[in-house]
């Protein structure tokens, strides 16, 4: 794992908090019963789509494997 591997991998597991915090206060603000902050749920599901989108993205860049130089892409793993 090379140290871009390695700092996508830390990013994206510090997103994961305000990511998660952002969705579940959106489901909360959308499914209350109150109906006082329902207005605010589209934006907070959206930014919290937004985060987890960007942090899905890093785990993805941190996780595949790099083929070696002068192997073809289509080559069987070793």
């Amino acid at each position: 794992m090379s140290g871009g591997q390695v700092a996508a991998l830390l990013c994206a597991i510090v997103l994961l908090l305000p990511g998660g915090c952002f969705l579940v206060f959106g489901i909360g603000f959308a499914t209350d019963e109150n109906r006082q902050f329902s207005d605010a749920a589209p934006l907070l599901l959206g930014v919290a789509s937004a985060i987890l989108g960007l942090a899905g993205l890093l785990f993805w860049v941190a996780l595949r494997r790099r083929s070696a130089p002068g192997v073809p892409s289509d080559a069987p793993p070793p």
